[in-house]
């Protein structure tokens, strides 16, 4: 079942909005996705090529293929859904229900699509594309009828359309690997060519708010640069028109240059601190309480993401299911009642090791800095943490096996889906009598939050499920097993001549005169 939601180092291309974002945009998501209504778009210049530096090699074009660039894919492929602002959309089926045994899912095809070989969309081509041998998540694929595709499911698994959004799971034609329904398409030869350089798919179904067909563009050209800083001086050269997953310090280089215009991404990773309440005191909710009200988020934001990023409120992401609206914080900041809760807590004088991990991934902060901040709101409080670091194999050991009191922890989603956090977080192992254990990474026993995602887990219904996540996350408001800190995504940069790069597909993408 891993590979469902734990699908490898997914990079993420949707374009959200040029800094600030607008107060009315639409939610943009993942992996070239987009919300039920096309976006609102300005007249967009038509025509044209968009040339994109991308952060990972491009690697295979067959979308089901490991190591396959979800960036170029979602270009090419699509699948039966697509995340959307409070869970899977529609995309190539319109509609779907699933039987009362959990598992057997039926899809009714959107009418009139076909793939760039010319092939129909239809049941059959579908339940063939989707029908692997040993598929961790789909147990068989079958089509009833031409506009029907019935897809059983090994268990009962509640996060199985936030799988079937990703690219492992998009509609490959039966007749070529290279050929999806996506905005662009492959042409003949230029598979192996780069940079890769992609037509328009003059047979795509969508269409923007104002009936105008989809994709704007003429071609979109993919040029892999894994340096960040050669990414940037790329675009500042011009030879590129938008760029991804660049350096937080290059930030200030994007605002200042005149040609340039800084793009926020849908955000994918939560900055979090983790607490081992195994280790006394922090196994007294006061002082757990005490560390929460010590910290604050906004100050971590401007100090360390030049304020693009987004304190968190919770563990589920904004525009993910499960996201609750009512809860603007996690917990207010205020040393003041830190200090009063840890004096009613026999701790007045509390000494905490704190671990973070370097791994160089220039596009979130150096979590040395990250420590020595969190530890600076801490001591604000009376709270002396050290930060510590260690090699990454002795690290992720510890932090599982509950060796380190408190730690720094980045997690990011592939799926978008809240049991990529809350359920990888919080489900514990069940030991050999058969009843839960402490959590990995955490040690915290709460058998009322195991039930809750377990449910979720084998829920069908995303509304239940929806609703069983902010149980949990009020419950670890409550609780605070984990504090989230700081919402984010890596940045992005285009130049001023790109129009609309809130545009959830490069194919919502113009470009200007």
């Amino acid at each position: 079942m891993a590979r469902g939601l734990a699908i490898a180092a997914v990079l993420l291309v949707a374009c959200q909005g040029t800094e600030p974002p607008p107060a009315s945009q639409p939610a943009v998501l993942p992996s070239g996705a987009r919300s039920a209504t096309p976006t609102p778009t300005p007249k967009a210049p038509l025509g044209g090529t968009l040339r994109v530096a991308l952060a990972a090699p491009i690697g295979s074009l067959d979308p089901q293929v490991t190591g396959a660039n979800p960036t170029v894919a979602s270009q090419i492929f699509e699948g039966l859904v697509a995340p959307g602002p409070n869970g899977p959309v529609a995309a190539l089926a319109t509609k779907w229900l699933v039987a009362a045994d959990g598992r057997t899912w039926t899809f009714t095809l959107r009418e009139g699509v076909s793939f760039h070989d010319g092939s129909p969309v239809d049941g059959p081509a579908v339940a063939k594309s989707l029908g692997r041998i040993d598929d961790p998540l789909i147990a068989k694929a079958e089509a009833p009828d031409g506009r029907t595709v019935v897809l059983t499911t090994r268990l009962p698994y509640g996060p199985f359309l936030s799988a079937l959004a990703t690219s492992p799971y998009f509609v490959v034609s039966t007749a070529s690997r290279m050929s999806g329904t996506g905005p662009f398409r492959v042409p003949a030869g230029g598979e192996g060519v780069r940079p890769l350089v992609l037509e328009r798919n003059d047979r795509y179904w969508r269409a923007d708010a104002s009936g105008q067909k989809l994709p704007y563009l003429d071609r979109l050209s993919f040029t892999a640069i894994p340096d960040p800083a050669t990414r940037l001086a790329s675009i500042r050269a011009g030879n590129v028109d938008f760029v991804q997953d660049l350096a937080l310090g290059d930030i200030g280089t994007i605002r200042t240059d005149p040609s340039l215009q800084l793009v926020r991404r849908p955000e994918t990773m939560v900055l979090y601190l983790g607490l081992n309440l195994s280790v006394p005191p922090l196994d007294d909710l006061r002082v757990r309480q005490a560390i929460a009200a010590s910290l604050n988020a906004r100050s971590l934001v401007d100090r360390l993401y030049a304020g693009a990023a987004t304190p968190a409120s919770q563990f589920p992401l904004p525009t993910m299911l499960g996201y609750d609206d009512s809860v603007t914080e996690f917990a207010k900041a205020d040393p003041a009642a830190a200090k009063k809760l840890l004096a009613d807590s026999a701790h007045p004088n509390l000494d905490l090791d704190l671990w973070y991990l370097l791994d160089g991934n220039v596009t979130v902060p150096d979590m040395r800095k990250v420590a020595e901040a969190v530890a600076a709101d801490l001591a604000a409080a009376g709270i002396s943490a050290e930060p510590k670091t260690i090699d990454p194999v002795t690290f992720s050991a510890s932090v599982r096996e509950n060796r380190y009191p408190a730690w720094i922890g980045l997690a990011s989603t592939a799926a978008f889906d809240p049991d990529e956090l809350l359920g990888a977080f919080f489900i514990p192992k069940v030991g050999t009598t058969g009843a839960d254990e402490s959590t990995e990474a955490g040690g915290w026993i709460n058998a009322e939050v195991s039930g809750l995602l377990r449910k979720a887990r084998g829920e069908p219904d995303q509304s239940k499920r929806s609703e069983l996540y902010k149980q949990v996350s009020k419950i670890v408001q409550r609780e605070i097993p984990r504090i989230p800190l700081v919402w984010s995504a890596p940045p992005a940069a285009a130049t001023k001549r790109v129009v609309n790069p809130a545009g959830g597909l490069f194919a919502e993408v113009g470009i200007g005169k």
